[in-house]
């Protein structure tokens, strides 16, 4: 582990379907943070439409330290994994190319990723004011009773455990191979680290519904979240 906050660096992983102006957008706000990293692009061969993938393609030009890969294993866990095992640097943040993950809040999770250079840094939806944006009512009450779910089973001083916009400790999630690939993945991410003693550091962040490309959210990837909460329990 870096003891050097000179020496930090981080591996950005954003897989992406088709929402290509948001990936741009995303791009250009995180470029402007002053710290060594690489993006890994993680697009998907049969979702990501060929154009899609020759504007990916198009970003290296701008970009130097940008890669891209297609993916191997399928849905967003899938995805993610794939970005931990292409990562080279010594920390690794997972956001979305959709804009519900602020990309402007990146830069106050690297401050705190410095200041907490053995921790993981959870962005938390629910110590923000109004963390959530069109998010829907039904949605809104089940993610909240949720939370309590798994808090009242696991005593941690965490309110969001589902928001997979984090940054890593690389060494946190070395020989990792993520289990859950639908949405779950994101809860299975923060409890097995936990559970090895690994502390979290939460701070507020604010989820807007995505105004480009369709959500790949599905009724099996809520399931998925109860399928790591059963097993961990």
């Amino acid at each position: 582990m870096i003891r050097n906050i000179n020496q930090y660096s981080l591996s950005i992983i954003i897989p992406t379907m088709n929402e290509i102006n948001s990936l741009k957008k995303t791009l250009k706000i995180i470029e402007k943070i002053k710290v060594k990293k690489e993006y890994l692009i993680i697009y998907s061969n049969q979702f990501t439409p060929l154009n899609i993938q020759k504007e990916i393609f198009k970003l290296k030009k701008k970009y130097k330290h940008l890669n891209y890969f297609p993916q191997k294993k399928p849905f967003v866990g899938g995805a993610i994994d794939l970005g931990i095992k292409k990562s080279k640097k010594k920390y690794l943040a997972i956001m979305a190319a959709d804009l519900e993950t602020n990309p402007y809040e990146l830069k106050n999770m690297v401050k705190f990723s410095k200041k907490n250079l053995d921790s993981i840094i959870s962005a938390d939806r629910w110590i923000s004011k109004k963390g959530f944006s069109e998010y829907g009512v039904i949605k809104f009450l089940a993610n909240f009773f949720f939370q309590k779910l798994i808090k009242f089973f696991f005593k941690y001083e965490i309110l969001d455990f589902t928001f997979a916009y984090r940054i890593y400790p690389k060494k946190v999630l070395k020989k990792y191979s993520i289990s859950e690939l639908r949405h779950g993945f994101a809860l299975e991410m923060l409890l097995k680290p936990i559970k090895k003693g690994i502390k979290v550091v939460t701070v507020p962040a604010k989820w807007k519904k995505r105004v480009e490309g369709n959500s790949s959210i599905t009724l099996q990837s809520y399931f998925s979240y109860l399928k790591v909460f059963c097993k961990n329990i």
